[in-house]
């Protein structure tokens, strides 16, 4: 779609070297795509620029959310060392 097929393979390649799992970089790249979808081109400079920016912050964002996932404990089920 419009420039975004060009740099599908690049994205892919961002996406899974921040978060080192094939699926979870191609749900960030169909996030991206439709990110790119929804952009007004006109404001777009550089579509690969936009493309792999967005791509980058979405792939991050993920990995925060899933790291901050695994920091909180369900319940009380974890004992207190003191």
């Amino acid at each position: 779609m419009d420039g975004f097929v060009e740099h599908r393979d690049r994205l892919l390649g961002v996406a899974y070297r921040v978060l080192g799992r094939v699926a979870d970089a191609e749900d960030v790249v169909q996030e991206a795509w439709l990110r790119w979808a929804a952009a007004d081109r006109a404001e777009v400079a550089d579509p690969e620029a936009f493309l792999v920016r967005t791509t980058t912050r979405l792939a991050i964002d993920r990995l925060r959310r899933a790291q901050a996932r695994r920091e909180v404990y369900p319940g009380s089920g974890c004992p207190n060392r003191s």
